[in-house]
């Protein structure tokens, strides 16, 4: 199941891409149904706060308590930042499942600040990933380069 979703997610980024924003994207599910999804818009909405995970959790957030949250789970196309992990903390979502890891978009970016979201979130945290990562890289590649 975590493949399947994933690969929806990452279907999700690069429509990012073909409307012109980074390669991001995030599904919430619960109980095996995709209940939203976002894309990252940070260039099409001119806010660099738009990530793929904060475009869900901003849609979730107007349907779904922070108790209900918590027995959803987030699926993104790539770690969460360090940005997306904060919010996703407060959402009350405690398991997050994604493909590409920080450390594969870092080899591909040169980023220098990028962390694992496992550094980040409490150990209470079910955190799943990579999943298909070398999907996820040759999206971050054709895009970075």
């Amino acid at each position: 199941m975590h493949e399947k979703l994933i690969k929806q997610s990452f279907a999700l980024a690069k429509q990012a891409v073909l409307d012109g924003d980074h390669p991001f994207g995030a599904l919430l599910v619960h109980n095996d149904e995709v209940i939203l999804t976002a894309q990252n818009t940070v260039n099409s909405d001119g806010d660099f706060t738009k990530h793929a995970e904060m475009n869900l959790l901003h849609k979730a957030a107007k349907k779904y308590s922070r108790s209900q949250l918590s027995n959803f789970i987030l699926y993104t196309s790539t770690e969460p930042c360090m940005m997306c992990s904060g919010a996703i903390y407060w959402s009350g979502i405690h398991k997050v499942v994604y493909g590409c890891s920080a450390q594969a978009l870092q080899d591909v970016t040169k980023d220098a600040f990028l962390v694992s979201c496992r550094d980040l979130l409490p150990s209470t945290f079910e955190i799943v990933g990579p999943i298909c990562e070398h999907l996820g890289k040759e999206i971050h590649k054709n895009f970075w380069k």
